[in-house]
């Protein structure tokens, strides 16, 4: 990887694995464009909404895109299929639920896609690299009173069959990452 050259595109190794949550610091201190865009590595996510969301946060001058999944989901399902196929989903509607409630918006999906103004997503301070950082953030965001769009996004989930990574027992990381920002800071 270190010896591809792609111009402006710059590849960080680190010696360990630090998290998710310190990828995404180095990330958003590395960041030198207007906008920042988070393409999962799982594909899940349909990398075309970057352009949809971007024109959504230039034409309203938001500070961040999110890329709900949920609409798209429930075409082709019920909520309840949807739990039982897949229970780590749990965590994000109660999430989103929580966000709503503490701090006034109106998600549909907290975790998905994002997309960031650089300028705002760097005065961000993160300090959770486990599995509770997108909650720790997003609530952040939120306690802030961040102006955040949401766009309906294309989602192909995948299964724990192949090589999902997150499991129900990660939304207490999440829930605790989400009432320490809430209630203790």
């Amino acid at each position: 990887i270190e010896q591809l050259g792609y111009g402006d595109i710059k590849f960080v190794l680190q010696k360990k694995n630090y998290g998710v949550g310190r990828s995404y610091e180095l990330g958003f201190e590395m960041s030198r464009g207007e906008y920042v865009f988070i393409q999962h590595s799982d594909l899940e996510y349909d990398y075309t909404a970057a352009l949809i969301m971007l024109e959504l946060a230039e034409r309203t001058n938001l500070d961040a895109v999110f890329g709900s999944r949920f609409q798209e989901l429930l075409k082709t399902t019920t909520r309840w299929s949807l739990f039982k196929e897949r229970p780590a989903i749990l965590a994000s509607y109660i999430s989103t639920y929580l966000v709503n409630t503490w701090y006034g918006y109106k998600f549909t999906d907290v975790i998905g896609a994002e997309l960031y103004k650089t300028s705002v997503i760097q005065k961000i301070p993160i300090s959770t690299y486990n599995t509770g950082f997108k909650f720790e953030h997003v609530s952040r965001m939120c306690k802030k009173r961040l102006e955040i769009g949401e766009i309906n996004i294309e989602y192909q989930p995948r299964d724990n069959a192949a090589d999902k990574k997150i499991k129900s027992y990660h939304i207490i990381n999440a829930l605790w990452a989400m009432v320490r920002v809430r209630f203790f800071e």
